[in-house]
C-alpha cells in the first residue's frame, strides 16, 4: 500500500476547534446560491420532522436531506478541491461516527501528543474532526482551505454525493457501518434528547416504520452503506470499509488495520510497548464519557442550529441494544430487507 510519507514530527492535525477560532475573520454568509432549485424539491410530510429538527427534509437525487446539509453539499460539489493527504471518515448517522473520529485523530497524533495530555481530554471528538458539509453550510468554506495538512474531515454524505474532487482523487476514505437495527435505536434516544423527551416525537414503532421505509435523514440507509460498499470493492486502496460490530470485538487488530491504512503503521516498538492498547483505551465509550467536556460542554450539530450537549454522543455503545427495543417480528423484518438489498453484493448483515 502506498505511504502517504508520514512524518510524525510534522505532519499531525490540530483540532478543528483551535483551527477555526483563530480564523474566524474567514467565515461567510451561510449560501444561499441554491435556495431556488431547493424550495423545488420534494417535502417530507409534517409527520417525519422528528428526523430533521426544526430543518425540512428535502428529497435529492433519491436521498432526504436537511435544507441546511444541502445547501453545504451543492457548495462543496463546485467548490471543494481535495489533496492527496486528505483523510475523510464516512458513515451513516448513529454508526460509530464518534469513536471513528476520536481513533483516527489520536492514532495520527500519537507520537506529538502525550495520552495524558492528549487533545481529546479537552476536546469533543466532534471539535477535533469536524463535517465537512457542515463547514460549507454554515459559511466556512475559507477555514476548510486554511486547515493544514494532513486535513481529517467526516461526512455523512453518500458515496455518490461526494465532490468529483473527493471521489477521482487519491485521498483517502474510512467508512464505518453498523447493523441498522442498533441504528434505529441509537437515532431513537439520540432524537429524543435534542428535542426534549419521548413526547416530543413519534413512538418508536413509528420511528421503526418511517427507518424502513427510508424516510430519514440521508436515507435510505442500505443505498448508503452499498455506495461505499461496491467502491471499496473496486477501489480497497482509497476505502477502507469498516464494521462497528466486528471492532467491538477485536479493537486492537482494527486499530493497527486503520493506522496502517491511513498512512502511519504502528512501529514494533510501539506494539511493544502497548501504544495500540492505550490509544484504544483513550478512545473507548466508556473513557470519553467520563471526561468533563464530554460530560458538560455542547456544540452544534450537522442538522440543527441548536446547541446540544456532547454527552448526546456517548450513550452505550453496544452491539444488540436493539433486543430490547424491537419484537421479534420488526428484528426479522428489517434483517429481510436488508438482505434484500444487499443480493448480489457479496455484503452481508
Amino acid at each position: 500500500m502506498a505511504s502517504f510519507g508520514y512524518v510524525p514530527d510534522v505532519n499531525f492535525p490540530i483540532p478543528y476547534k483551535t483551527i477555526e477560532e483563530t480564523n474566524i475573520h474567514l467565515i461567510e454568509k451561510p449560501p444561499q446560491e441554491h435556495d431556488a432549485l431547493i424550495a423545488t424539491l420534494p417535502l417530507e410530510p409534517v409527520y417525519e420532522r422528528p428526523f430533521s429538527f426544526d430543518h425540512p427534509l428535502r428529497l435529492y437525487k433519491g436521498v432526504w436531506m436537511s435544507e441546511k446539509i444541502l445547501r453545504g453539499t451543492l457548495v462543496m460539489q463546485q467548490c471543494f478541491k481535495s489533496r492527496p493527504t486528505d483523510i475523510f471518515l464516512a458513515s451513516f448517522l448513529k454508526s460509530g461516527t464518534t469513536w471513528l473520529k476520536a481513533m483516527i485523530f489520536s492514532t495520527l497524533t500519537r507520537i506529538n501528543c502525550s495520552l495524558d495530555k492528549h487533545p481529546l481530554l479537552t476536546h469533543n471528538p466532534h471539535q477535533c474532526v469536524p463535517f465537512i458539509e457542515m463547514q460549507f453550510a454554515t459559511g466556512r468554506r475559507q477555514i476548510v482551505d486554511v486547515i493544514p495538512s494532513p486535513r481529517v474531515m467526516s461526512t455523512h454524505l453518500p458515496y455518490f454525493l461526494l465532490p468529483d474532487s473527493i471521489t477521482e482523487s487519491c485521498c483517502r476514505i474510512v467508512y464505518i457501518w453498523r447493523d441498522p437495527k442498533d441504528v434505529i435505536v441509537s437515532m431513537w434516544y439520540f432524537v429524543q434528547k435534542i428535542l426534549g423527551g419521548p413526547d416530543k416525537m413519534v413512538t418508536f414503532d413509528q420511528f421503526y416504520e418511517f427507518f424502513c421505509q427510508g424516510l430519514n435523514s440521508l436515507g435510505p440507509i442500505w443505498n448508503h452503506i452499498l455506495g461505499y460498499w461496491e467502491e471499496s470493492k473496486r477501489r480497497p486502496e482509497k476505502i477502507l470499509f469498516l464494521k462497528y460490530e466486528n471492532i467491538l470485538q477485536e479493537p486492537v487488530k482494527y486499530a493497527k488495520q486503520l493506522a496502517h491504512f491511513i498512512g502511519c503503521p504502528y512501529s514494533e516498538t510501539e506494539e511493544n510497548q502497548r501504544v495500540v492498547e492505550q490509544i484504544v483505551e483513550l478512545c473507548s465509550i466508556k473513557k470519553m464519557k467520563d471526561f468533563d467536556v464530554n460530560k458538560y460542554g455542547d456544540l452544534a450539530t450537522s442538522s440543527t442550529d441548536v446547541r446540544i450537549s456532547m454527552a448526546y454522543f456517548f450513550r452505550k455503545g453496544e452491539a444488540g441494544d436493539w433486543k430490547s427495543h424491537m419484537t421479534k417480528e420488526m428484528a426479522e423484518r428489517l434483517d429481510t430487507l436488508m438482505k434484500e438489498k444487499f443480493k448480489g453484493s457479496g455484503l452481508q448483515i
